[in-house]
């Protein structure tokens, strides 16, 4: 048996001892599950409620696990009123300008035909 499944399994017990019927659904932290009951299982439960036999009662919750199905159910996506629909458009990550870059030797003005940074003869290195 899952970890998951011992709260449900305590929240479907819990129910039948306060409310003395059989729950269709369970809250569990803030999730909502839909409760299936295999066979006749159900039906010997709210027997055993009707007549308030105790020892049965203990004998199917014992059996709850295998004789139990469950399925959370979605909520429907809310909305709150007063907020815009459509969100703004994301800046992309990375620079902001669409120039391309310039290389290093460009950056540090050491671009190609240039000593130092000043023209040459016919854009030859002087050396």
């Amino acid at each position: 048996m899952a970890t998951a499944d011992l709260p449900i399994l305590r929240e479907i017990v819990r129910v039948i001892q306060a409310q003395g019927s059989v729950p269709e659904r369970v809250q569990i932290q803030a999730r909502e599950f839909e409760i299936t009951y295999l066979e006749d299982h159900r039906q010997r439960i709210e027997e055993a409620i009707r007549r308030h036999d105790g020892d049965r009662l203990n004998i199917l919750f014992g059996q709850l696990s295998s004789k139990v199905k469950y399925r959370q159910l979605r909520r429907a996506a809310r909305v709150e009123r007063g907020r815009p629909q459509q969100r703004a458009a994301k800046e992309p990550k990375g620079r902001s300008t669409k120039t391309p870059r310039t290389s290093r030797a460009t950056r540090t003005g050491r671009a190609k035909g240039t000593a130092k940074g000043t023209k040459g003869a016919k854009g030859a290195r002087a050396r």
